[in-house]
């Protein structure tokens, strides 16, 4: 048998999981390289060639196949990333679904397994495992995350020419619709958006909601997530910063709704071709708003995992819920003035509230998570590394990464108790740096949350680093600049 990779380039690691699929889903035992691919001599499963990753077909004695990813993919000149259902709303922090798909079949995930996401954010393991046929859950802090992933996984589970129905009976509304103004309410959700939207173009979107919603009934989601995704865009706010500043840029020029019909009809052609492909799928997974410590109070997590696969939040890397504010807002999910409460609360988090920094520092002197001794030491250090010269976010950094570490512990307790005995758990884990009192600190976060999972039971079984894409504009500098596949399993 021999198989073809795809055109576009590749990273180092892509082509070596690449070959640990072949072995995995294959049972392959003899390979070479041939000019285009790879040729396998001794193998036990060929009927799995179609569903590997990192090959965009394969000849087997009868004529050249594609894979299942190329079909999907449909694409010649560079990896695609927002095929299927996975473009349905930017999502800052979310990892490559190649990567998550090749890890499936690494796992040697069948069918009908249930795989468990810890962190899902905005769901890209869920869709992977709908693709493949298994049963993702996951979980999350954050109700937007939830809110998107449910909306991906209801988009793959309803026939696509249903929601192009809807879409333009959407259109034919729009056109017959001849006054677009409405009473906004001075409540707190409408104070908060009327300082953030010029009065018309609010009004404007707030009658696209109702419209949505009367069109859509149950399915409004997927096309209220299409919305929101344009919400930045066409806001006071600066669209191309993460942090909440007003945009010195002028407002798009195209109407609000025409970019809305445009981007739910790009869409929706996603939807059709992935379904054309994979068929309607009738089941899926679920996201579930949770605290992934209390794991065992939710009824749908009193079946064991076959696998889980995440990627966590990274230490001090990003402000999500800052990031999505508008659209927590408009979509009703948090109000305002809950914001900056659940960024506290979220692991990895960059807030601190009241008198957290000082009991943080009193915990980490006497460790009182219970850490390992070179975790717990190495947070001190930094404690200690501290001037006066060092300004607010840096004096927080020690304790941050203390309340990160602590955190990651109790999760990986926690997850522990869902899955399986021996069941695999990969992690995608970025690294970062600080620079305390001058001097710099590498935070190998990878080896760090390997000894934390340890400390609690699982065993590490392989650190894999990852070569990242370089990151561009207002946060480059605060851009994760490495990655490690941590791949654990359950004792």
């Amino acid at each position: 048998m021999r198989l073809s990779w795809h055109t576009y380039q590749y990273y180092p690691y892509e082509r070596a999981l690449a070959l640990r699929e072949v072995t995995s889903l294959l049972k392959a035992t003899s390979t070479h390289a041939f000019d285009g691919g790879i040729e396998i001599n001794r193998y036990e499963d060929a009927d799995s060639a179609g569903q590997l990753t990192y090959f965009a077909g394969y000849v087997n004695g009868r004529g050249y196949t594609q894979t299942v990813q190329a079909r999907l993919e449909d694409s010649k000149k560079r990896q695609a990333t927002r095929y299927s259902v996975h473009g349905l709303h930017e999502y800052k922090g979310k990892f490559n679904p190649q990567i998550v798909r090749a890890i499936l079949n690494i796992f040697d995930v069948c069918p009908s397994q249930r795989v468990f996401d810890p962190f899902c954010g905005s769901g890209t393991t869920l869709v992977e495992c709908v693709h493949r046929g298994a049963l993702g859950y996951g979980t999350d802090l954050n109700p937007f995350a939830v809110y998107l992933a449910n909306a991906k996984l209801l988009a793959l589970t309803t026939p696509a020419a249903r929601l192009k129905s809807i879409l333009q009976t959407l259109a034919t509304r729009f056109r017959q619709t001849r006054r677009w103004t409405t009473t906004v309410k001075n409540d707190v959700r409408g104070t908060y958006l009327q300082s953030w939207f010029d009065p018309h173009i609010l009004q404007l979107i707030e009658i696209v909601a109702d419209k949505i919603k009367a069109a859509a009934g149950n399915l409004a989601p997927i096309f209220l997530s299409i919305a929101s995704n344009l919400l930045r865009d066409y806001s006071l706010q600066d669209p191309h910063d993460l942090r909440i500043r007003r945009r010195k840029s002028p407002l798009p020029e195209t109407p609000f709704i025409d970019t809305f019909l445009f981007a739910a009809a790009h869409f929706l052609e996603r939807v059709e071709s992935a379904q054309s492909v994979l068929g309607v799928k009738k089941r899926a997974g679920e996201a579930i708003l949770c605290d992934v410590t209390a794991l065992k109070q939710k009824k749908k997590f009193r079946q064991f995992f076959d696998a889980a696969l995440t990627s966590p939040p990274y230490a001090m890397a990003l402000p999500y819920i800052d990031t999505q504010r508008l659209s927590l807002v408009w979509l009703g999910l948090l109000t305002a003035d809950r914001i900056l409460g659940l960024e506290s609360e979220l692991i990895g988090s960059r807030e601190l509230r009241g008198s957290q920094r000082r009991d943080i520092i009193g915990h980490m002197h006497g460790n009182k998570a219970g850490l390992p001794k070179a975790q717990a030491a190495f947070c001190v250090t930094l404690q200690e590394a501290l001037t006066p010269a060092d300004g607010f976010r840096r004096k927080a950094v020690p304790t941050l990464l203390y309340r990160y570490f602590a955190s990651m512990q109790e999760s990986f307790q926690s997850i522990r108790t869902v899955m399986k005995p021996a069941a695999p758990f990969a992690l995608i884990i970025g690294h970062n740096h600080t620079v305390l009192g001058g001097v710099r600190y590498d935070i190998n976060t990878a080896a760090h949350l390997a000894s934390i999972a340890n400390n609690v039971g699982w065993k590490v079984d392989e650190l894999i680093e990852l070569q990242t894409y370089h990151r561009y504009g207002y946060h480059m500098n605060n851009s994760v600049g490495a990655e490690t596949l941590l791949i654990l399993r359950n004792q």
